[in-house]
């Protein structure tokens, strides 16, 4: 876990004190405040303590996550459109959208403390409040950027922040293919090594759930991954179902199959790894892999 201390405003009033980062409307409407965190973070929490000031009916006072300097970002936290707690999306205008709200704004507390905690994992957001959970949300748009900080609504006359912290966990990569020779070799001597390497964990439902494996928790598993590898050599139903869903959920997908395949033409559009199922083969298939999701994931690959 990672305490951060310093922090670089971008817009709004923001001050330093001691240990605390506070925020305070301005008459020179300087709109919206956003600072940012020299820190990325992919999956893993967030948490800040937040005591508001002053006339809070339209207050909010946010964590922002997944932040793509200002272009992009969400926020979620208290207060906002009128609600208790609610996620939010913002752009470069600091244009705030919201995403989802829950309560009342008249039920925010003048200088109580709240602790405030978000959870990532791929495409789902849990916020907790003094440790009840208060909003889950699967759908996030898909990722733009890494970086973290704080909101403020220009109506909210003083917000205190304290205890900001970070911890970062493993993002998920979730694996489609069918279970069995030699796609499972396949999976054990290039797919999985491969993906742990690049700093995922491999999620294959198999793996995870045996025999029984529901449907809603292959939706909840795939919500929660970042990126989709799926093997599509045989017409396997059940790949095939997940692979629609990662469409539908907007997920950074990557095909691979066995060279000769024909491809389905809903698929034929699709970035997709042929490979020959050889020792050389899956080393091979490694390098591909490594090439093509660090390619969708916008990263460099290092010498």
């Amino acid at each position: 876990m990672q305490t951060l201390s310093n922090y670089l405003p971008l817009y709004g009033k923001w001050s330093r004190e001691d240990d605390k980062i506070i925020f305070t409307s301005s008459d020179n409407d300087l709109g919206h405040g956003l600072a940012l965190f020299g820190y990325d973070l992919e999956d893993g929490t967030v948490e800040v303590e937040i005591k508001l000031e002053g006339n809070i009916t339209k207050c909010g006072a946010m964590i922002v996550f997944r932040a793509n300097g200002q272009e992009l970002f969400y926020a979620a936290g208290i207060g906002g459109w009128e609600s208790t707690y609610s996620l939010n999306e913002g752009n470069n205008q600091l244009y705030l959208k919201r995403i989802t709200g829950v309560g009342c704004g008249s039920n925010i507390e003048h200088e109580r403390t709240y602790k405030v905690k978000i959870v990532l994992e791929g495409q789902k957001v849990d916020i907790f409040i003094d440790h009840v959970k208060v909003i889950s949300y699967s759908n996030l748009p898909r990722q733009t950027g890494t970086s973290v900080g704080l909101f403020c609504l220009k109506e909210t006359p003083k917000a205190t922040f304290c205890n900001f912290r970070v911890s970062s966990s493993k993002p998920k990569a979730f694996i489609a293919m069918q279970f069995s020779e030699p796609y499972n070799e396949v999976y054990r001597d290039a797919v999985e090594p491969l993906v742990k390497e690049i700093g995922f964990e491999p999620l294959r439902v198999d793996d995870v759930y045996g025999p029984r494996i529901v449907i809603n928790d292959i939706i909840n598993n795939l919500s929660e991954s970042s990126i989709v590898l799926a093997e599509i050599s045989e017409k396997n139903a059940n790949v095939y179902y997940e692979l629609g869903l990662a469409h539908a959920f907007g997920k950074p997908t990557l095909l691979m199959a066995t060279k000769g395949t024909s491809l389905p033409f809903d698929v034929g559009a699709h970035r997709c790894i042929f490979y020959e199922n050889t020792i050389p083969g899956r080393s091979k298939l490694q390098a591909s892999l490594k090439h093509s999701l660090m390619s969708l994931l916008g990263r460099s690959i290092q010498s």
